[in-house]
């Protein structure tokens, strides 16, 4: 799909800012600004984690754990970064709606949101009766800080492809919870009855034991309950064989899903730097037409060769 900017005085600094930002194939300093962004990420995601170790952490008079101070620094920088790509991303966008609604814009505003409503939380409620509740609102949100993990898709093909395939496999994985979903109910169910006489069970009830066979199925088996008697033995033992089943069964066509996306789109990043080679090699005068030699041709079929030899 091409994209335009129109004739106005600003449309070549908008396309401009918008490969810079959006593009890291199509210069260097494209590809400086996407490693600057995912080291923003990484380092705010650093940081968040770092915070939540006590020894690391900061206490308020009160005893309560708060961010360090330095890495809370550090993670408004970060903030600063993502907030400034968004907006300049944004500015620059050829078609505005179909930029908010993509999704992976939406999860840059899903990992920028969450901070600016903590800090409006605690700001303005800071000498409120109401502040303890208000804190425990703000955890929620600095939760929700976690997302911006996601934002390493946009410089990823494999991540994208990943999401990709979850969209599309709807049909698959639901037949795989809904596999997983019967199974759990008869052999918590089989399981219950088996064991539920026993002194001391653990199986006190079937949504209890929901947790066995979940952890069973899935092949986890954490072993911090387990049926005791011969006839529950011999019930988990089916309950394993047959988790291992039902995982196996869509797991093919998921897989499947991913390799021809993933595929899909490194085929097409080719064809986008293939294409801009062309542009660049028109620009300098080094596609020529002659009587029985195109080239261009000759241009295109070598920088196939150059994908085999680098792949």
């Amino acid at each position: 799909e091409e994209e335009d900017w129109g004739d106005g005085k600003c449309a070549k600094y908008q396309k401009f800012l918008w490969d810079l930002l959006e593009k890291p194939t199509t210069s260097v300093a494209a590809r400086v600004v996407a490693v600057i962004s995912i080291s923003f990420i990484v380092l705010s995601t650093v940081a968040l984690t770092l915070n939540t170790i006590p020894s690391i952490s900061g206490y308020d008079e009160n005893g309560r754990q708060i961010d360090n101070p330095k890495l809370a620094m550090v993670e408004a920088v970060c903030i600063t970064w993502f907030t400034l790509e968004y907006i300049l991303r944004f500015a620059t966008s050829p078609n505005k709606w179909k930029f908010f609604k993509g999704g992976m814009n939406v999860i840059d505003v899903l990992a920028i949101l969450p901070y600016f409503v903590s800090l409006f939380l605690i700001e303005s409620n800071k000498d409120s009766q109401q502040f303890e509740e208000i804190r425990r609102i703000v955890q929620v949100f600095r939760i929700m800080r976690i997302l911006r993990i996601f934002k390493l898709a946009r410089h990823s093909t494999g991540l994208q492809s990943l999401g990709f395939t979850l969209k599309n496999s709807y049909k698959e994985l639901g037949l795989l919870m809904l596999f997983l979903a019967m199974g759990v109910l008869i052999f918590s169910s089989l399981c219950y009855f088996a064991e539920k006489d026993e002194e001391g069970t653990l199986f006190r009830s079937i949504p209890e034991t929901f947790w066995w066979a979940i952890i069973t199925m899935c092949t986890v088996g954490y072993g911090d309950i387990s049926p005791q008697t011969g006839i529950g033995k011999i019930i988990g033992s089916a309950c394993a064989v047959c988790g291992v089943l039902v995982v196996a069964l869509p797991i093919p066509i998921i897989v499947n899903n991913f390799a021809e996306f993933y595929n899909q789109q490194v085929r097409k990043e080719k064809a986008v730097k293939r294409k801009e080679a062309l542009e660049r090699a028109k620009k300098e005068g080094s596609i020529v037409a002659f009587h029985h030699v195109n080239l261009r041709d000759a241009f295109a079929k070598s920088m196939d060769l150059v994908d085999v030899i680098v792949d």
